[in-house]
């Protein structure tokens, strides 16, 4: 991942040098343009002007076509391997049905519509609230296994796509247990990006209520991650220090070994796998 990091960096730095280079002798060129007095030197100039241009813009069309996707995707990952293990909730309640009635409250009093219990894709979710495109869904479980983290996300993906009929906004799909899966909590750092334009995101977050601990992506400011600090933690953002946990997960450190491997054609071909 590295040595495809750098490709990356490297060409991104060419091809924002030759666009500003392009702008600056564009920007020149019209200025004098009018008191020059050779015809050969304008021809020269409209020449130099045009192959700068053909050239920034084959720089931008290569860039895109080949690193667009890619640098979303290691952004991401990177941000998956560098995030806290975990952060501690600044909340006091120690049972799923309190801590529920918390999130619940403050989530109604900053003009969230709210609903208890209701029934999506056959799944039920605890509470669901929405705010113009914030959303969130909330599950309470005793036990969380990975296989409940990707059945609930796909049902609130499937219910913001479709029941909402949203194509722009963010949602956090809350988990509220006593006791967290070792194989769920690879999927605590991991960010579901949809549209074009990556205008709809999805996270999750995974409170343990016993440990007073919270598992999700929170390196990164976004407006996911100010959802889950303000709502569940119930802490404001930046993140102070003291809500941040200093160990690596087990699967963080999984994770760093395998994009050492990371082959960018098995990134194109669909068939390389985080998680």
């Amino acid at each position: 991942m590295n040595e495809i990091r750098k490709k990356q960096k490297l060409f991104k730095r060419i091809m924002r040098m030759i666009v500003i280079v392009t702008a600056i002798f564009l920007f020149v060129y019209i200025g004098i343009a009018p008191i020059i007095k050779s015809s050969a030197a304008v021809t020269v100039l409209n020449y130099s002007c045009d192959i700068l241009v053909i050239i920034s813009l084959v720089l931008v069309l290569l860039y895109y076509s080949k690193y667009s996707k890619l640098e979303l995707f290691l952004n991401d990952v990177e941000g998956e391997i560098e995030d806290c293990g975990h952060y501690y909730t600044a909340r006091k309640e120690k049972d799923i049905e309190s801590y529920f009635k918390a999130v619940e409250r403050d989530l109604k009093n900053n003009k969230f519509s709210f609903d208890k219990n209701i029934e999506l894709s056959e799944l039920e979710f605890d509470g669901r609230a929405l705010k113009t495109k914030e959303f969130f869904y909330i599950v309470c479980l005793d036990e969380l296994e990975k296989s409940d983290i990707i059945a609930y996300v796909d049902s609130a993906v499937y219910d913001v796509t479709v029941g909402n009929l949203r194509r722009k906004g963010n949602c956090v799909v809350a988990f509220i247990c006593n006791g967290v899966d070792e194989e769920a909590l690879s999927l605590s750092k991991a960010v579901t990006a949809m549209g074009r334009k990556n205008q709809l995101k999805f996270t999750v977050s995974i409170v343990d209520v016993k440990e007073g601990k919270v598992y999700f992506s929170g390196l990164n400011p976004t407006k996911c991650q100010q959802m889950t600090a303000n709502y569940i933690m119930n802490c404001s953002v930046p993140i102070d220090d003291k809500y941040k946990g200093k160990e690596k997960l087990k699967f963080q450190n999984d994770l760093k070994e395998k994009m050492k491997n990371f082959d960018i054609n098995d990134f194109k071909n669909g068939t390389f796998s985080v998680h």
